[in-house]
């Protein structure tokens, strides 16, 4: 589902997110994801901008923010789609945030939390795509973004806590 009644919303919406599913439906995982967030109705919005993508849980979108000049979709918008369905999916089966006014460290923790279960959904995917055409593109994405850490140790079969230590670069 795409929303295109904002003033913000950007030309190319459609096209941008159906390149992007197309891919993303190679993957189990990914189909996963498209499948629960088009069951529970969650629309994605494509706004034009540049700042971070994801979900918005106050109002149930999955926000990406592509530059006004981008005609369809790249590897970035890829894996934010990606990543954004997780965050949808998170909130559905109750991976919710807890208040931080009443405590900012099990909030700073379970944010941490969301996070890094987001990335290794990406991983997930990604790894699912290896025999793609997207792969290479993909994981070259992954490095620019900061994740490759955390794909070489999700491929390896790494420990939560080693997870954790990857994403936090350590």
């Amino acid at each position: 589902m795409c929303i295109r009644d904002r003033s913000y919303s950007h030309p190319h919406a459609e096209k941008i997110i159906e390149d992007a599913k197309v891919i993303i439906r190679e993957s189990e995982t990914g189909q996963s994801l498209l499948t629960s967030c088009s069951h529970h109705k969650i629309p994605i919005q494509v706004i034009k901008g540049n700042g971070p993508s994801g979900f918005n849980p106050q109002s149930r979108i999955i926000y990406l923010q592509v530059s006004g000049k981008t005609t369809e979709s790249n590897p970035k918008i890829i894996l934010d789609l990606i990543k954004g369905l997780r965050e949808a999916e998170q909130e559905l089966i109750g991976f919710t945030a807890p208040d931080p006014a009443k405590d900012l460290m099990e909030y700073a923790a379970v944010m941490h939390s969301k996070a890094l279960d987001a990335i290794v959904y990406v991983c997930r995917v990604l790894k699912e795509l290896t025999n793609s055409s997207s792969f290479p593109v993909l994981l070259d994405e992954m490095k620019k973004i900061g994740h490759i850490t955390v794909y070489e140790a999700y491929v390896k079969n790494a420990s939560e806590e080693e997870l954790f230590d990857a994403y936090a670069g350590l």
